[in-house]
């Protein structure tokens, strides 16, 4: 069986995992593999480069950008039946570090990232890039099949193509209807820090599919009417279409946890089937020809017709399926048959309430993505178009206890800073910490009133984790003489809480002083513990679960918040649905007594049991 027909079929699935190996004396676990999974009776083969794209350019819903991974081509390889297969990435297996079979990264702007499914389309890798692959060698950084690869997307315009259905069912009677999707992405790019200039955006390029002899496509069911129509001697027809499809932008200030912004092209007609003898029909693919030179750039994978007698169906809802709250799990129903070999339509309860969750379809496979912890059944329901029959299979997914991702205690306050005394003398101030300057300011001592005579910072916001000094500095011997040199200028530092409290400290400085006088204020956050520290926390919940943060601070006091997922009231149990994952950030505000330590506990429950804890130690000095 095709790798192709596997995946229309349901039948194999291609998840990235991690992979060990040793490099350098070192010992790295990475999402460096791709693991494919076969339910298929047969061995499944990849018969030609497969290019797997995350997210895929008709995946629905769109996943959430920071749940996707990088693109990736398989090479050629055969999985066994009911087998697993792990492809080792490429770079990596050639020097040696890893075993093959290999895949090469086709998105060099974006990290892998483990447990991320592929939506196996059906695109192929374009025939100038298959060379390339074909010369696996590394001598070096700059020297390897997976640079030369990259350095031909930065450089050509490179168009992948896909069409669907990969696999489809037909009874074989006359007027039968396959709603074709082709869809066209160029996966270049272009970046302002490379020093390749060439264009490598498509402009005026030709996409084209065929409509078999004695097939024919559905009035009025073009997305986009083709812009020419060709007949040929056999009665074929060929659609073609202009495109222009831009590379996408990438530069060295793009996040690479992000996907990279490819603008892909969809084109969808239905196409009209003629009587069908009893077998199998394989469409042709789907082609570019970006630069017009009448020679296919790059092709679809084929879409496999199956032309069956009619049936009654025997249901098949695969499983046990087992999963965590959050994950979205792949429903399969593809094992299914009709004894006369009728086409199945299906659909799905996810948690066996009676409630079908999607209408019907040809596909036998569903996903849903379980919100909550979950015990039951999922049930399916496979139709010929005459009977209705259902199956179920159990379904278990795991409470994910929550997360603190991050935990800290801040100071919020303002600076002001004040001179009396001697004219024209002046003051510059900074608050400084281990990330550097947070503010400064300047201050002159003018004539008039010494209480009209500061500056004031905007209101600041530090880690009490981090060092903070503030720095009062005088420069007697530069300014203007005004009064005795015995003179001196008070000055005063004062720190501006948010509820409007004020402390002052005080220096005075003398006109006499040689040099640059600085009054240091070392170690600031000791100096806040007592006045009001905000403490505060991200908090994480891979599922819809509501939850509750306890605050104690070490002084016999404590605080509870309650986060409810829909924002209103509690969460019923195995509900699915709602916010996931959940985020909030909770904060609350403590003052300590002065002297000694403490230890402030964070303990995080959700409404299922799950609980996490953090610590987070301080000192009042």
């Amino acid at each position: 069986m095709s790798f192709w027909e596997a995946a229309g079929r349901g039948l194999v699935s291609a998840t990235v995992v991690n992979e060990t190996y040793v490099r350098d004396g070192l010992t790295v676990t990475a999402p460096v593999g791709i693991r494919l999974d076969s339910a298929a009776d047969v061995p499944v083969v990849v018969s030609e480069e497969a290019v797997l794209m995350s997210p895929h350019p008709l995946e629905s819903p769109t996943p959430d950008p920071l749940r996707t991974t990088q693109d990736a081509v398989l090479t050629v390889r055969t999985i066994a039946a009911h087998g697993s297969l792990n492809y080792s990435y490429g770079d990596l297996a050639v020097q040696g570090f890893l075993p093959h079979p290999t895949w090469w990264c086709s998105e060099e702007f974006q990290f892998t990232q483990a447990e991320i499914h592929y939506r196996i389309g059906g695109e192929t890798l374009p025939f100038a890039l298959r060379p390339i692959l074909a010369n696996e060698h590394h001598e070096g950084p700059s020297s390897n099949t997976q640079s030369d690869f990259w350095t031909y997307l930065r450089s050509n315009p490179t168009v992948v193509i896909g069409k669907e259905p990969l696999w489809t069912q037909l009874d074989g009677t006359a007027g039968q209807t396959i709603h074709v999707t082709i869809e066209a992405t160029n996966i270049a790019v272009y970046t302002f820090e490379d020093t390749i200039t060439n264009d490598v955006n498509v402009t005026h390029g030709v996409l084209e599919d065929t409509v078999p002899a004695g097939w024919s496509v559905e009035e009025g069911s073009y997305s986009v009417p083709p812009d020419d129509i060709v007949s040929h001697d056999d009665g074929s027809r060929t659609l073609r279409w202009n495109v222009d499809l831009p590379a996408a932008l990438d530069s060295g200030s793009e996040d690479p946890q992000y996907p990279s912004v490819y603008e892909p092209l969809t084109r969808t007609y239905t196409l009209v089937a003629p009587t069908l003898a009893m077998g199998r029909v394989e469409l042709p693919r789907a082609e570019s020809d970006m630069d017009r030179d009448g020679i296919a750039d790059a092709a679809s994978a084929p879409s496999l017709v199956e032309t069956v007698p009619v049936g009654v169906p025997l249901p098949n809802a695969g499983g046990p399926y087992t999963g965590k709250e959050g994950d979205t799990i792949l429903l399969s129903a593809s094992r299914s048959t009709d004894p006369d070999g009728d086409p199945l339509q299906f659909r799905w309860d996810f948690t066996g309430d009676g409630t079908f969750d999607t209408p019907w379809s040809s596909v036998p496979t569903a996903e849903m993505r379980y919100t909550d912890d979950f015990a039951g059944v999922a049930v399916v329901e496979v139709s010929d178009g005459l009977h209705v029959a259902e199956a179920d299979a159990t379904v278990t997914i795991a409470n994910q206890p929550p997360e603190i991702r991050r935990l800290d205690a801040v100071a919020r306050v303002a600076f002001r800073i004040e001179i009396a005394g001697e004219k024209w003398h002046d003051l510059s101030f900074a608050v400084d910490s281990d990330t550097g300057l947070l503010a400064s300011l300047n201050l002159s001592r003018e004539p008039g009133s010494p209480s009209k005579q500061a500056a004031t910072t905007d209101v600041l916001t530090f880690s009490l984790r981090e060092h903070v000094t503030a720095t009062l500095a005088y420069t007697p011997l530069n300014d203007r003489v005004n009064g005795q040199m015995g003179g001196d200028n008070p000055a005063w530092i004062v720190v501006v809480f948010p509820d409007g409290q004020e402390t002052r400290m005080f220096h005075n400085f003398n006109v006499r002083h040689p040099t640059t006088w600085s009054w240091t204020l070392p170690d600031l956050p000791a100096f806040f513990v007592r006045s009001g520290i905000t403490f505060r926390a991200s908090l994480h919940d891979a599922g819809s679960d509501d939850l509750i943060a306890t605050w104690e601070f070490g002084d016999g006091t404590s605080v509870r918040e309650t986060f409810w997922n829909n924002g209103m009231g509690p969460d019923p149990p195995q509900s699915q649905g709602g916010t996931a994952p959940f985020d909030v950030t909770a904060a609350v505000v403590h003052g300590h007594r002065p002297g000694g330590s403490f230890t402030v506990t964070l303990t995080v429950r959700d409404d299922d049991g799950g609980v996490t804890q953090a610590t987070l130690a301080l000192s009042n000095l």
